[in-house]
Parts: C-alpha cells; structure tokens; sequence
C-alpha cells in the first residue's frame, strides 16, 4: 500500500543559521577555510568542500582550474579524452590532488579503460579521484559497476551518486568514500517535473550525514545553491561537501556561448524607447535534450528530457563567485563562533523560517 509520509520535509529555502556567540573570533581571516579528509578506503585529501558540477558548460577545465588553484575541490565531466585529460595534467599550474576524473554508467568499459591509459600514460596516480555519475544510483547495475571500480582502483577516492535518501547509504559506502546526494535540485534539472521524483535538500542531507558519518563515509550536497549562503546551510547541516553548477554557469570560465539579449526600457531618449543590451551563457542539464543530442547522438525513444537548456545571465570572472563563497563561509562562521568549516555543523543553530530573502528591490536589480 502507497504510503505518505507527514513530516515535513525541509529546503534551504525554509532555513536560516541563527547567529550566537562562541569563540573569540574576531576576524573573518581567524577562519580555518581547509579542512583534511580522512576518507573511509584509506586516502587523505585537504581542501575547501566546495565542487563544480560534472556537467558539460562548469565541469570543463577552465572552471577545475580556479576552484582548484583556491584550495577547493574540482570535477572534470565524462565526455573529455584521455588526451584532452593528459593535456591538462600535464601543463595546469593547479594543484591535482583535488581534482576528480568523472565517469558514467553507460560506456563502463571504455571509461575504465581510460583512467588506465590515464594512469599509465600519464601518471595520473598521487591525485587518482574518480567520479561516478548517474542520475538514479537506485538501479543494480549502478552499484555492481561501483563494486567494480573500486575493485580496479582500490587506492581512489571514489565519489558516486545521485541517491535521495539514506537508506543506500550503507551498500554504496562499502565501496565509495564521498556519495553525491540530490536529485531533482538543480536549476538545469527537471526531474521532478518530469518524474515527480526527489527529496528537499536540508531534510536529504541531514538523513544521508547521519547514516554516512556512522560508518565513517563523507557526503556531497549536490545541487539546489542559489546564493552562497546556500553553501554555508550545506556546511552547518553536517554535508562534507558541496556541489553547485549554476552558481559558475555565467562566469567567464563556464564552456556555455556567450549571446546578447536586448531588452526595451521604460526611458525614452529623443522619443525612443532606450533597448538595453544584455549578455548572457547557455547552461544546460546533462539529461536534457541538447545535451543528449551533443553528446549521445539524440535522445533515445524510451527516455524524457530531464533536464532542460537555459540562459544565465554573464557575471564575468569566475574569481569573484569563489571570493564570494570562500567569503561567505568565512563570515557564517564568525556568525555562529566556528573557528574552522569543519566545525561549523557543531556550532549551527538552525531555524525553520517562513520568509528568508527581503526581495522588494529585485526587480531593479541590474
């Protein structure tokens, strides 16, 4: 018999960390930004718990590069070569040990086959992270093909996912240190809307935290940031990571085209109504038309567009957005007394709110 569950599932909408006092921290620069990750398969990582998504326009080299040469972590997505690959590793002047080498489910065979010719053509060894991606790890075949990786590289960090409840927490963590938790968030996502699939991501993380960090297993928050203090939720509600897409989607950095839009005001200059002109990027979900098309040669006639293709306005440098998360962090913690990220789920007070943002100005915002 279907089943309805009445408690009250919660997103990072209807939160706020609620400030306090704590330790002495009387600067943002008194914050501990990195933290070491002991991982349950044996490896050590260090770093800012903030990813990019594995997706096609954020998950390219230029945005890994930044994250990574700021101390953060970084996914490459899975349609790049072994020679693309090798080319970046050998010439970035970034720091490797954080970056994460995605695969998918689909071609097992060739992409395991890739991060050996990675491994012995290039040295991909001391920084060997892999990423599992698959939009539903419910599926057998996902957890057999995660028994398998782990098998061929037992010395990586194998972060896989998505799930949406912790109850898989436990098989997926016999094999994989990090698991990717949310489905249906993303801005790029439709899956809900097509599938009516997916949990609200303040209750999902606090479900998956607790069932993962009782065995020793790390979690990755991913999708449904829409403002960094989004990050800083994920961090207080005891997620080791976080991982966001849109939030990188109009930087420079970001693989999307970068296309003008015009738009009429309401001034007029000389009896002419002034038209604005815009920039903005394509961003677009790696379940979606478009990308299936790019990437698989069309959509499949057994499958449905879960994702969708959009335009995000151009924000420039993708500096500033890391500045502005490192930043954020910094202050939350200097909110709430955590001299350090990985305190920050010990020292959150969080409250369950029905109005968070003041948006009466928005609409004038440029």
């Amino acid at each position: 018999m279907t089943q309805i569950l009445s408690e009250v599932y919660l997103d990072y909408s209807d939160i706020l960390i609620r400030p306090k006092m704590g330790i002495n921290l009387n600067s943002r620069r008194d914050v501990n930004l990195q933290r070491v990750f002991k991982f349950k398969h044996g490896q050590t990582r260090t770093g800012l718990g903030v990813f990019n998504a594995n997706m096609a326009t954020v998950g390219n080299m230029d945005v890994a590069e930044h994250l990574l040469a700021r101390g953060m972590f970084a996914t490459l997505h899975k349609h790049y070569s072994v020679s693309e690959i090798g080319h970046f590793l050998k010439n970035t002047t970034a720091p490797l040990d954080n970056l994460f080498i995605t695969i998918g489910l689909k071609n097992i065979d060739a992409d395991i086959q890739k991060l050996h010719a990675l491994e012995s053509e290039y040295g991909w060894v001391k920084s060997q992270n892999i990423c599992i991606d698959a939009p539903n790890f419910y599926i057998p075949r996902a957890l057999e093909i995660l028994a398998r990786v782990r098998l061929e590289f037992p010395n990586s960090v194998i972060m896989a996912g998505n799930i949406a409840s912790g109850d898989i927490c436990i098989k997926m963590l016999d094999y994989a240190d990090i698991i990717k938790c949310g489905i249906g968030s993303g801005s790029a996502c439709l899956t809900r809307r097509q599938t009516g699939c997916g949990v609200p991501m303040v209750s999902l993380i606090l479900e998956c935290a607790d069932v993962a960090h009782s065995v020793g297993g790390h979690i990755c928050a991913d999708g449904g940031i829409v403002v960094v203090g989004d990050v800083c939720k994920a961090f207080c509600l005891n997620s080791d990571f976080v991982m966001a897409g849109g939030i990188f989607a109009g930087t420079a950095q970001a693989a999307g085209e970068i296309y003008e839009r015009h738009f009429e005001t309401n001034e007029i200059v000389d009896g002419v109504r002034r038209v604005e002109t815009k920039l903005f990027k394509q961003y677009y979900g790696m379940s979606s038309e478009y990308a299936n098309n790019k990437f698989a040669g069309g959509m499949a006639d057994y499958k449905t567009s879960e994702g969708r293709e959009l335009s995000v306005p151009y924000t420039g440098e993708i500096d500033k957005v890391l500045q502005d998360i490192a930043g954020g962090i910094a202050s939350c913690c200097t909110y709430i007394g955590a001299a350090s990220v990985k305190h920050m789920s010990k020292c959150a007070t969080i409250i369950q709110v029905h109005n968070q943002l003041n948006r009466v100005f928005e609409k004038y915002s440029v």
